[in-house]
């Protein structure tokens, strides 16, 4: 099969996080595990629909553009994620291709010390007036967006997934065009809409969280305060790690990457 990683950078900031920061480690997994690198530095959507919203969304344009055709499987992975191969294995190993890999956001690191994390980051957010949506359950984080998913039991962390343009296209593009994005950054941008229709359409295979080991969620659970050497322990544990939200840390992590 062939198969490419694909990120945007878009704007001079992540321009430079990518390539300064991400660029060599990343380079050394698709080397490892054959697969082409595909930075994208400009929005394939342009219109102003599309820059009224944030850029996150045009993730689900990747399966749409001619290039994509040439490959069987496309990796998405934010540009907020640092690789480590050491124990690695390939993301793709034992995905369905008509399935979609993705880590239940629910599950990081476990589904039980994740709420415990939640629960910490809910009250440091509240002490510290920073907006957030409280979603303890997996089902609340659909019916608190607007979204008919109280039955479901998990949340598709979107930051990595494992994607095939002949399977998946059409999914990515009714999200995309299907839904508004009104709100601010604890909404989630397009995560709660791809989620809904990915665990609808029973489109899911889940995978391990080591490929979207969000350093956050990590943090509360395991850490009082951040620091260097505990970046560091949650690097030794990942395979993807992945600084969503707090994308701000990610030069602390040039010491031992």
């Amino acid at each position: 099969m062939k198969k490419a990683i694909v990120t945007i950078a878009v704007g001079e900031r992540y321009f430079k996080m990518f390539h300064c920061i991400c660029q060599n480690n990343w380079m050394e997994y698709c080397d490892r595990f054959g697969y082409d690198l595909i930075v994208i530095e400009d929005k394939m959507d342009t219109s102003d629909r599309a820059n009224s919203r944030s850029v996150a969304w045009q993730k689900l344009l990747i399966l749409s553009q001619d290039w994509s055709s040439e490959y069987d499987r496309i990796v998405w992975v934010d540009v907020d994620v640092i690789m480590n191969s050491k124990y690695a294995y390939d993301i793709c190993d034992g995905v369905p291709i008509e399935k979609v890999g993705a880590v239940d956001s629910y599950s990081i690191p476990t589904r039980e010390i994740h709420r415990i994390a939640l629960s910490r980051l809910y009250d440091r957010w509240r002490s510290s007036s920073t907006p957030f949506i409280d979603n303890l359950l997996p089902n609340q984080y659909y019916t608190n967006r607007g979204i008919n998913g109280g039955h479901l039991n998990s949340v598709v962390q979107t930051g990595v997934m494992v994607c095939s343009p002949i399977h998946h296209r059409d999914i990515f593009e009714n999200v995309y065009y299907g839904y508004e994005d009104e709100h601010g950054a604890e909404w989630n941008y397009e995560m709660p809409a791809l989620s809904f229709e990915l665990l609808q359409a029973d489109l899911v295979h889940w995978i391990s969280p080591r490929f979207n080991f969000t350093v956050g969620d990590i943090e509360a659970a395991f850490y009082q305060s951040s620091r260097e050497s505990h970046l560091k322990d949650i690097y030794d544990l990942s395979i993807f790690m992945h600084f969503a939200g707090c994308a701000h840390k990610m030069p602390l992590a040039t010491q031992f990457i």
